[in-house]
């Protein structure tokens, strides 16, 4: 029985431990185990002290949003080869801001992949993120199509959006414009403002997307602030300002929306009137977004913590047992005189007895 509870408390730490998440190598163990594909050169890693060796100018933006590591190799398979990079982030948030950092749509030969969360190609290299990772991808059509089916397949986790990108109103929007911007000089040159007037130094998230409404081009730039007070004071300086821009911004509770690169006020409007954002307040706790990842995790995390206590508890309780009898034998456990021993007397003859009246 010891033996059965030791291998079970076992089993259930592992598999514990193979829930808390999940590391760039066993993305590509697990690439090499279930496909065709293996590795054609060994592996070369990286983080934020040499990112810049394969990132050039854009290594300080990876890093500011997020980075865990990199790692880049190459692969072949029976479609050709293709190099591959893979971005480890910090959390899904952070995937998707150095996603979109590497999506542009106004590059000649743009097409989209529905390879991960979302994906792009241009030329001869294939973009998509999932999860925490953005994966990169250099080879032919054929060859990258093949390897990132295999890659997504093996990711896991959940791939979430940061906030303030959900806010992004849907109507009129140019697909794959969408930005996730994390620091100044990101913003673009479409805001029309300095980069310093948006709050960074507040801890402002920002999110950016082109819209064309009636044919007009127009660009929109949501914050979202931590609090309702810090986007009221940027919204009152904008307003000292510009007084007369009001119909070209909109606050909501802690979320802003600028639109620029267009002075109709019927095009703006058009935008604002679908940002919306709720705040609600209850004394009431929200259902958590419970996963079955974190159902399973909890639930062999206290099978684990279980057995293993009730293991230590049968082992001292046993140990001590064995110990008191070996050095005072019969004076605590098992004395003759507490001891009673029920015999069936098998070989003992039968006798009779009769009752008188």
């Amino acid at each position: 029985m010891t033996k059965r509870w030791f291998w079970s408390a076992l089993w259930a730490l592992a598999l514990t431990a193979a829930l808390q998440g999940q590391s760039r190598e066993s993305v590509l163990k697990a690439v090499a185990e279930t496909s065709s594909w293996t590795p054609a050169d060994k592996p070369a890693t990286y983080d934020e002290k040499n990112i810049e060796t394969i990132a050039g100018r854009r290594a300080p933006a990876i890093v500011r949003y997020g980075l865990i590591g990199a790692t880049r190799q190459s692969w072949k398979g029976p479609e050709g080869t293709a190099r591959l990079t893979l971005y480890e982030m910090v959390d899904a948030s952070a995937a998707y801001g150095l996603f979109t950092l590497e999506r542009d749509i106004h590059q000649p030969g743009f097409a989209s992949l529905p390879f991960g969360s979302e994906g792009f190609r241009v030329g001869n290299r294939s973009t998509f993120w999932q999860s925490e990772y953005v994966v990169s991808l250099e080879g032919s059509d054929s060859a990258t199509e093949s390897i990132a089916r295999i890659i997504s397949q093996n990711i896991f986790g959940r791939s979430r959006r940061p906030p303030v990108s959900n806010l992004l109103p849907p109507s009129s929007l140019v697909p794959g414009s969408e930005k996730y911007v994390v620091e100044q000089s990101s913003i673009g040159r479409n805001a029309d403002l300095g980069p310093e007037a948006f709050g960074f130094e507040d801890s402002v998230e920002v999110a950016t997307a082109d819209y064309r409404v009636d044919g007009k081009p127009a660009h929109l730039i949501l914050l979202l602030y931590p609090t309702q007070q810090v986007a009221k004071k940027y919204v009152e300086q904008w307003d000292a300002k510009n007084p007369d821009d009001g119909a070209f911004r909109k606050r909501i509770g802690a979320a802003l929306a600028l639109v620029r690169g267009t002075r109709d006020p019927g095009v703006a409007k058009a935008i604002l009137d679908g940002v919306n954002y709720e705040t609600q307040v209850t004394w009431n706790e929200p259902k958590p977004d419970i996963s079955i990842r974190t159902v399973i995790l909890t639930i062999f995390t206290f099978i684990g913590i279980a057995l293993v206590f009730t293991i230590m508890v049968g082992l001292s309780f046993g140990g001590v047992r064995i110990f008191m009898k070996a050095r005072y034998p019969g004076r605590i456990f098992d004395r003759p005189e507490e001891m009673e021993i029920i015999q069936l007397k098998l070989g003992q003859g039968l006798s009779h007895k009769e009752l008188k009246e």
